[in-house]
């Protein structure tokens, strides 16, 4: 499912509101999350229903190439986001 779709989805389920509207606050939550997210990362940012976005620190790790030549390197300590699916979420079978 796209953005379009999603949107359009949206505003079959939500008569009074128009796409470009539903565009605007999809936009908006997307820049407030990503936001929050690089301003403290220890901070969660919940989903409600669905699940939550968080920042996780990812330590520096090292490994050697399988491809034969024994190579060996070095990925750098980052951060990542992550996003935890709520336990009242359930995957269809």
């Amino acid at each position: 499912m796209n953005k379009n779709e999603v949107v359009a989805a949206i505003v079959e389920k939500v008569e009074t509101l128009k796409a470009k509207d539903v565009e605007a606050v999809l936009a908006t939550y997307a820049d407030v999350v990503i936001e929050k997210l690089e301003n403290n990362n220890a901070e969660k940012v919940v989903l409600p229903s669905l699940g939550s976005f968080k920042v996780k620190d990812v330590p520096e790790r090292k490994g050697v190439s399988a491809l034969g030549d024994k190579k060996e390197w070095v990925k750098p300590a980052h951060r990542e986001i992550i996003f935890k699916i709520a336990k009242n979420v359930k995957c269809l079978d």
